[in-house]
C-alpha cells in the first residue's frame, strides 16, 4: 500500500496529520469557528502551529468554547485566571487581544448579519483582505491575516508539490 504523502509541516504528529487532511482549508461559516480560528491562529503567532493544536482544547475550556458573547465580557478575573491557565498560552496582550475581538466579533456579526458575511465583503486581493484583517482586529498582522484566511477556506491553502491535497487544491482555484 502506497504511503500518502503530506505537506512537510503536518507530518510531525497525528494531530498535524489529522489537521491538514480534516480541517485546513476547509470553508468554515460559522461564526463560534471562525472567532475560534482567529483567535487560535492570534496565539500562535511565534509559536508553533504544533504547540497550538495540542492546546486547543484547553484554549476551548479556557475561552467558553469560543462562545463570543461569554469572551467579550470578560474581566481583568478573567485575564488573571488565564495568565495563571498552564493549558494554554499564557500572554497577556494576546488574551487581552482576544477579549476585544470577540467585541468586534460581536459588532461585525451585528453589522453584517455573520461574520462570514463581513469577510466575503472584503476586497478580492488577498493582500487588501490581509490588510483589511489587520486593521479590524487587534494584535492581527499580514502573516497572521493570511494564515486564518488559509485555514478556514477564505484563501486557497498553499499544500507543497508532491502533497496529496496539491492537486485536488490546484483544481479549485482553477474554478
Amino acid at each position: 500500500m502506497e504511503e500518502t504523502v503530506r505537506c512537510k509541516w503536518s507530518r510531525d504528529s497525528e494531530l498535524l496529520t489529522a489537521y491538514h487532511d480534516e480541517e485546513w482549508g476547509k470553508q468554515v461559516k460559522d461564526d463560534t469557528k471562525l472567532f475560534e480560528c482567529l483567535t487560535l491562529e492570534m496565539f500562535q503567532a511565534g509559536l508553533s502551529w504544533r504547540t497550538i493544536l495540542h492546546k486547543r482544547e484547553n484554549f476551548r475550556e479556557a475561552f467558553c468554547q469560543f462562545d463570543i458573547k461569554e469572551v467579550m465580557n470578560f474581566t481583568e478575573d478573567d485575564i488573571v485566571r488565564l495568565l495563571s491557565n498552564e493549558g494554554i498560552v499564557r500572554h497577556r496582550r494576546k488574551i487581552e487581544a482576544a477579549i476585544e475581538n470577540a467585541r468586534r466579533c460581536d459588532v461585525l456579526i451585528k453589522e453584517h448579519g455573520g461574520l462570514i458575511t463581513f469577510f466575503e465583503q472584503l476586497p478580492a486581493d488577498h493582500l487588501e483582505k490581509q490588510k483589511a484583517i489587520k486593521q479590524t482586529f487587534r494584535h492581527i498582522g499580514l502573516t497572521t491575516a493570511e494564515s486564518f484566511l488559509m485555514a478556514t477556506g477564505m484563501m486557497q491553502p498553499q499544500h507543497e508539490e508532491g502533497c496529496h491535497l496539491h492537486s485536488q487544491a490546484i483544481k479549485e482555484k482553477a474554478r
